[in-house]
């Protein structure tokens, strides 16, 4: 089988969609040929043209789905190309296997099941038991199959096909290169993809998998010896915390791979141990989500309950062993205000966040939080979800254009305190002004708190380059990327 991967560059920051690496690696490794090429109607074509694809496979995020959706029909109607949609948007709306355009759709973890799929398609067998698969049954009717346990041995999977984006030098020539070592997370946060899929999986499977240290080293030295990695992004949704495994990674790591590496944690796991052992193997910044600085809107709202005064504690610790802190923020949340949100602000100020990213909300489709605002009345009935968290928010908020202008001035604050006391004078400035400062404060904190290692002017300046030329910029910078759910 061929099979052609549409990729929305538009969704696609630094990070590696390692997701589709996988699926394209395990489609190789059963002899099948995949390639890939961006949500670009005049590249598809002439791909089309090239490899004469049997299979169009497109990975898709919630914001996204009617832009690739109009891609896939504007095929469809030129080419005879089966279509198989998946990733996180089909995986919570299976029933989206009804369009016509859309010939089969996978729920959840699918490298096993896809690769099943591909091999009874290549052999002209039929594919209507396979696991996680949803499809149009001759009558119309939608047939949703039951979903495979999650896969157990995350050390039988090849590590992700890095050769796919041969042609897309963000990817290819990045010296940041991503890797995960471990699948799931055992948290229940009312506006996570988690907490869904942990109802979804309920039984099929523990909810946190870790692959061997000795594999995730492998793969890390192919990084580094064949890709030239400068740093490692681990993608985990929380970096392993369990001690025996962190340990034994802590000292392998150092040893055998030796870069600098960044990673997601939360404060309330960061124990002496925990922080002493990622220093020890090379972590130069964790990036861990604050979220609000009110702790009843913490605890009630985002099903996240830990105090003020234990984050500082721990933000401390984390200083003290020479590792920085890039916090992870999410204003105008629903039952929030302006002064809650200034409590955020202070709160990063009293941590000593390096870096403070902040976020408008966007409480997405199936997930608590949404549930939670749309009984309050806080969302229109359809409402739009923007492809950006930047510029403008959902929800009916009192305040909300203070709001959404104080997600811009976030990270200036925090990081010049003296500015807080004049927040509210600042809220008056015109928003173009306060844009530009926020963008430069962004580049700048990008250098020195996320790309921690030697860089030469000539390194630096590529860098900027591959920055610039990212599809994501033009949905990250525009105040109007929406789409109605």
């Amino acid at each position: 089988m061929k099979v052609l991967f549409v990729i929305n560059m538009e969704d696609l920051g630094f990070e590696e969609p390692l997701g589709i690496l996988y699926l394209s690696a395990m489609g190789k490794k059963n002899n099948h040929r995949v390639y890939a090429v961006e949500n670009d109607l005049t590249r598809i074509e002439e791909k089309i043209k090239t490899i004469k694809p049997n299979l169009i496979a497109v990975s898709v995020l919630t914001p996204s789905f009617s832009y690739l959706y109009q891609t896939v029909k504007k095929i469809k109607t030129k080419y005879d190309i089966l279509t198989v949609f998946g990733g996180p948007h089909i995986t919570f709306f299976p029933e989206i296997a009804k369009h016509k355009y859309i010939d089969y759709a996978f729920m959840g973890e699918s490298e096993d099941v896809f690769t099943e799929f591909l091999n009874l398609l290549e052999e002209d067998k039929t594919i209507d038991e396979v696991n996680n698969l949803v499809f149009k049954e001759g009558d119309g009717q939608i047939k949703q199959n039951s979903l495979r346990p999650l896969i157990k041995n995350l050390d039988a999977l090849p590590f992700p096909d890095r050769e796919l984006f041969v042609d897309y030098k963000q990817f290819y020539e990045a010296d940041v290169r991503s890797v995960i070592a471990s699948r799931g997370c055992p948290y229940k946060c009312s506006y996570c993809f988690n907490n869904q899929f942990h109802k979804l999986y309920d039984g099929l499977r523990d909810k946190v998998r870790l692959r061997s240290v000795d594999n995730v080293m492998e793969e890390c030295l192919e990084l580094k010896n064949t890709y030239k990695a400068k740093m490692i992004h681990f993608l985990d949704d929380i970096f392993p915390f369990q001690k025996d495994w962190l340990s034994e990674f802590a000292d392998k790591y150092a040893k055998k791979v030796n870069l600098p590496f960044l990673t997601n944690t939360r404060f309330d796991i960061c124990t002496e141990d925990y922080v002493r052992d990622l220093s020890k193997a090379g972590c130069k910044t964790l990036l861990i989500g604050v979220e609000t600085g009110n702790e009843e809107l913490r605890e009630r709202v985002l099903y996240r309950k830990m105090s003020n005064t234990m984050m500082v504690e721990r933000s401390k610790l984390i200083h003290d062993y020479g590792i920085k802190i890039y916090t992870q923020n999410i204003i105008g949340l629903p039952f929030g205000s302006i002064d809650k949100d200034l409590e955020t602000v202070k709160l990063n100020i009293d941590l000593k966040a390096d870096f403070a990213g902040a976020y408008l909300c966007h409480p997405y489709p199936k997930t608590e939080m949404e549930k939670m605002a749309r009984e309050a009345g806080l969302l229109d009935d359809p409402y739009r979800i923007s492809r950006s968290f930047y510029y403008s928010s959902p929800l009916k908020l009192p305040d909300k254009k203070k709001i959404e202008k104080l997600r811009i001035i976030f990270s200036t604050i925090v990081n010049s305190p003296f500015l807080f006391k004049y927040t509210l004078i600042l809220l008056k400035f015109p928003v173009f002004p306060l844009k530009v400062a926020s963008l430069f404060l962004h580049g700048y904190k990008i250098k020195i708190v996320v790309l921690r290692y030697k860089m030469g002017w000539r390194v630096l300046f590529k860098n900027i380059k591959i920055f610039l030329s990212r599809k994501i910029n033009s949905v990250l910078f525009s105040e109007d990327n929406t789409e109605q759910k």
